[in-house]
């Protein structure tokens, strides 16, 4: 009887190679991109990533890899010029920039393909396709995750106008609908195309289907990863110091959807408590979307506004806090969520923040979207929950067992491996 061959020790089986659209840096998505990245990496994936060439030491922190090659586009768009003088001018100025530079790198990318076949193609916060919607013929199967839609956005937008047109000029605020108007049209119908879509919740999926007819087979959920902490950050017994007050953080875009109206509100109603609990308040407008008039409305003597904060130093802002206050009335993902919980921050948020749908009391703590006087409660009972003896280690634990179940780089990086290959019909 002959005997079936043995394959070699050495043989390997063929590196998934994938195509990557999306930026990676500090902060925001843009850390995001960067562990899922890293994680693919460390993994095997094969990953040519097409960017505009831009400085960026978070990009070169990467090209030690073997199997990372990046694929550049030259960027004509700087900041500090005629067209990126004012937020309207860079608005419109560094939209118009990526519109083009995203069609010269699908063109590269389509030139590739046809050399050395991709897997699949990854493209993360970008929801429209351009040129590679008209392509899809020429490409291998196309993975699209947004982090939020211009629907869901508009829908604010328009519910927030009165509140908004106190903060910013009736023409950038107008232009802006005209231009959210437009993208939602639009996305319904690039949403249609690739083969899967990817939403960080179960809430914005369903949003997605809902507002723009998409077929709910096409989608999955993937929580947004974040850097896992490699220490826990002290908690001094409040029995030694029962005099400090609890500090609490707001920490978002001061614009449109975050809820920036309530924590003001919250910090008049909390004067009762002064010398007893502190606000502070870090973020910075968007391009977009402008409410930083409005913090003239904080009560100075329960809240401080810290300005923007860069990553590390939003890092520190957790550490020197003791709960995060989210009242988003939409948000898709929040990744301060996460990384608040890793730092042992329990969360108090709206049910409309995409996270909350798989975190649970004691570290998580939710309110109906919008119902001020539930926010308030919530923080005075944990305000005073704060304060017993063991409760804040109690808390922080849990905290952190939740972020590293949920949001640990490696699980959800496994995942989006297993969706990749799912989608290029190699799982």
């Amino acid at each position: 009887m002959m005997s079936s061959p043995v394959p070699s020790s050495n043989s390997q089986a063929k590196p998934f190679r994938l195509a990557w659209f999306g930026g990676v840096g500090e902060g925001g998505v843009p850390a995001m991109a960067r562990l899922y990245v890293k994680g693919l990496l460390d993994a095997g994936v094969e990953i040519d990533m097409y960017v505009a060439d831009t400085p960026n030491p978070c990009l070169d922190s990467l090209r030690s890899y073997p199997n990372l090659k990046v694929v550049t586009t030259p960027s004509w768009w700087k900041w500090n010029k005629w067209y990126s003088k004012t937020a309207a001018l860079a608005f419109v100025s560094g939209t118009f920039s990526r519109v083009r530079e995203h069609i010269r790198l699908t063109r590269l990318l389509i030139e590739t393909h046809r050399a050395r076949c991709y897997d699949c193609v990854f493209q993360i916060s970008q929801t429209e396709l351009f040129e590679m919607g008209k392509r899809l013929n020429e490409l291998p199967p196309v993975v699209v995750h947004p982090c939020t839609h211009a629907k869901g956005e508009l829908r604010w937008h328009r519910a927030e106008s009165a509140y908004a047109l106190k903060s910013e000029s009736r023409l950038s605020h107008y232009v802006t609908r005209f231009f959210l108007a437009y993208r939602a049209r639009n996305q319904a119908g690039e949403l249609r195309k690739p083969a899967l879509v990817i939403g960080p919740s179960n809430q914005f999926v369903g949003h997605l289907v809902s507002d723009y007819k998409l077929d709910p087979k096409r989608m999955e959920v993937l929580r947004h990863p974040i850097i896992l902490p490699s220490y826990h950050k002290p908690l001094p017994p409040r029995e030694d110091a029962p005099d400090r007050p609890v500090r609490l953080l707001f920490a978002s875009r001061i614009s449109v959807r975050k809820g920036f109206e309530m924590i003001a509100a919250l910090s008049h109603r909390l004067n009762d408590l002064a010398g007893r609990v502190t606000l502070d308040v870090a973020g910075a407008r968007t391009l977009w979307s402008d409410y930083t008039k409005h913090l003239n409305e904080l009560n100075p003597t329960i809240a401080t506004y810290l300005g923007n904060l860069a990553h590390h130093k939003m890092l520190e802002a957790y550490d020197s806090s003791d709960a995060l206050i989210v009242p988003s009335h939409y948000e898709p993902g929040s990744l301060v969520v996460g990384e608040a919980l890793s730092r042992g921050l329990p969360i108090i948020a709206s049910e409309a923040v995409g996270p909350v749908e798989v975190l649970s009391p004691p570290a998580c703590r939710t309110f109906p979207q919008g119902d001020l006087d539930a926010l308030e409660q919530l923080v005075r009972e944990l305000i005073d929950e704060l304060r017993r003896p063991g409760m804040r280690e109690a808390i922080a634990q849990d905290a952190r067992a939740q972020a590293q179940q949920l949001f640990a780089p490696e699980v959800v990086t496994g995942r989006l491996l297993a969706l990749l290959k799912n989608a290029a019909g190699t799982g």
